[in-house]
């Protein structure tokens, strides 16, 4: 399983992010015209780990999630319970968080930084 599938299958099963967003998470990209909040991530990078003969062991995939909401408080919700979530499977972690704004359709993110192990 790919590490957006698996976190896709863990975002949508938590009870805490399904009461925000119920099943509106999303890869790569949200339907234009999606109801908010939603969550939307993408893979940034992929780090390979191989053994000194060359064997592929596992890799370490980079991904960014986006946590959209009509108001700030939403968005920082939004990314405490995709957090709270990513860090209650051992070995993923979320080392990095920023919140913005978007003036065009008058709505704000907080972004998390993933690092899953697949």
């Amino acid at each position: 399983m790919s590490a957006e599938s698996a976190l896709r299958a863990l975002l949508v099963a938590n009870p805490a992010v399904a009461a925000l967003v119920q099943t509106r998470v999303a890869v790569d990209r949200m339907e234009e015209g999606a109801v908010f909040p939603f969550v939307v991530f993408a893979r940034t990078g992929t780090q390979p780990i191989t053994a000194l003969d060359g064997t592929h062991l596992r890799s370490q995939a980079s991904l960014e999630g986006q946590g959209w909401s009509e108001t700030r408080l939403g968005a920082d919700a939004l990314a405490d319970a995709v957090a709270a979530a990513v860090r209650g499977v051992i070995s993923q972690t979320v080392p990095g968080r920023a919140s913005g704004y978007d003036a065009d359709t008058d709505r704000h993110v907080c972004s998390l930084q993933v690092a899953w192990w697949e």
